[in-house]
């Protein structure tokens, strides 16, 4: 697989075909791969919200400025973070590492009072900033191996994020939204599907430094 090609492929699909469903076995495909997220200490601050239902993706519509590619995709990613957090995460993390590696609960002590000490040193506000920036890794986690599995998405930040807590039930949950993909395949009459692809050439955003 030309990774480069694909990655060229991908544009912010304006426009899906409704007649066209991603299949179970890709949705799972990528409900893994943001699994296997690269997240900060490896905590994974996060739950993600594969929406197929059609009556609630038609109700995110007005939420979401009137973008229908929200209603017409297949599916929908709602990515969303803890609204309120404290040490036992950490506590959870630690015991969910030594069962997995069959490694003694207070070998890890040192690496649970670091992560705790790092929460603890964060307001509320710088809490929930850091919890976001981990969720735009899994954002960009997710349209790289859905343009490999030659999946159309389109990343969307222009949602009301506390209508979308109201519409999927996320305040009894803990959880709140912060950003949005709809997942499926590109109409043939997108107009934006054949566009060049615009990007500064590589001299002027890469420095290689030898």
């Amino acid at each position: 697989m030309d990774i480069i090609k694909k990655l060229n492929w991908r544009y912010a699909c304006k426009k899906f075909d409704t007649t066209k469903k991603v299949s179970d076995s890709d949705i799972q495909t990528i409900a893994e791969s943001l699994r296997l997220t690269a997240s900060s200490f490896g905590l994974q601050l996060w739950n993600f919200k594969i929406v197929e239902n059609q009556d609630i993706l038609n109700k995110l519509v007005e939420h979401s400025w009137g973008q229908k590619q929200i209603a017409e995709a297949s599916h929908l990613v709602v990515f969303c973070r803890p609204k309120h957090i404290d040490e036992s995460v950490v506590d959870d993390f630690v015991k969910d590492i030594a069962e997995t590696r069959k490694q003694d609960i207070d070998s890890l002590e040192g690496y649970a009072n670091m992560m705790k000490g790092f929460i603890k040193n964060k307001d509320d506000a710088a809490r929930a900033a850091w919890m976001k920036n981990q969720l735009y890794i899994a954002l960009g986690n997710l349209l790289t191996v859905a343009a490999t599995l030659d999946i159309d998405s389109c990343p969307m930040e222009g949602i009301i994020p506390s209508k979308y807590d109201e519409v999927l039930g996320l305040a009894e949950q803990n959880l709140t939204t912060v950003v949005a993909c709809p997942l499926g395949y590109r109409s043939s009459d997108d107009k934006y599907a054949e566009s060049a692809k615009v990007r500064y050439p590589l001299e002027k955003v890469v420095d290689f430094i030898r």
